[in-house]
């Protein structure tokens, strides 16, 4: 059950929805209620348990 931003074509109002399977044609905007809307990209956290925060604690040191 990812959370997708998403921003209203009408009236440019961008908002996060939880969203299951079976709602994914069923998105409007809170705002004006218009069901043109489209999905954005997200940023995306990792969260890792090295100490040193990285999410790939095995990677090479000598990468560059």
């Amino acid at each position: 059950m990812p959370i997708y931003e998403y921003k209203c074509e009408k009236c440019e109002h961008s908002f996060e929805k939880l969203v299951f399977s079976s709602d994914s044609e069923q998105v409007a905007c809170p705002k004006c209620g218009d069901k043109q809307v489209k999905r954005l990209l997200s940023h995306t956290n990792f969260i890792g348990n090295s100490s040193t925060g990285s999410c790939a604690s095995n990677a090479s040191k000598d990468f560059s």
